[in-house]
């Protein structure tokens, strides 16, 4: 039987679709067909992973050189989606929403004052965590947040932190003198593999309450 270059386009576009269809709700079988949104967003990445590297999701196998599913758009598109699922995952399972323009607000402002309702924690923090706990003293409604580079491009420039380039990226770390205020790298381990945590001891967090005049005069232009 002859079958029409349009209906062997058309099966094509079928299977893909069922099998794009299988990868959001389950691996195998065997799993629970009931999951949760973030199970199903795994287990979607998962698939789309499988794909990009020319492997059937569904069967494990390495797909035929000559399917539609190896063809090289398709699995940059598979890349992209498996990169979008990702940020959906980390994002706790919740599509992000559009960052809302603060643009118009004032710039961050802390009285001097305030500094000391900062908490200070004996349990190391990470960088965004500590600029959190600042930002919660503010209405942000009312002026823009304090941003986290604003404190660390304050330490790199005073010698307490350093830059480097790891694979084509730009990573920050501390320096001797960084290490000695109480300022540390971490290996840990990660959805994704592992990374490098840099955190704070207390006496690196006071450091930068007593500091925090002048980076934010600083990161303000002023």
């Amino acid at each position: 039987m002859i079958i029409s270059m349009s209906m062997h386009i058309k099966m094509r576009k079928k299977r893909v679709m069922t099998m794009l269809s299988q990868c959001a709700t389950v691996k195998s079988k065997k799993e629970i067909s009931i999951m949760t949104e973030i199970e199903k967003a795994i287990s979607a990445k998962d698939c789309m992973d499988k794909l990009s590297n020319g492997i059937d999701p569904i069967s494990d196998e390495v797909l035929p050189k000559d399917t539609v599913l190896n063809n090289v758009e398709l699995s940059r598109t598979f890349f992209y989606i498996s990169d979008i699922l990702r940020q959906v995952i980390e994002n706790g399972g919740n599509v992000a929403k559009r960052a809302q323009n603060r643009s118009y607000l004032p710039p961050f402002k802390l009285p001097v004052e305030q500094h000391n309702q900062i908490e200070l924690t004996k349990d190391p923090a990470m960088i965004k965590q500590f600029t959190d706990r600042i930002n919660s003293l503010i209405d942000e409604n009312t002026m823009q947040k304090l941003k986290v580079t604003s404190i660390t491009n304050w330490l790199v420039d005073n010698g307490f932190l350093c830059e480097e380039i790891i694979n084509g990226k730009k990573r920050k770390k501390p320096t001797k003198e960084g290490e000695n205020l109480g300022i540390y790298s971490e290996a840990r381990e990660g959805q994704y593999g592992g990374y490098l945590a840099i955190l704070y001891k207390e006496s690196a967090q006071k450091h930068i309450v007593n500091n925090l005049e002048q980076i934010i005069a600083i990161s303000n232009g002023e």
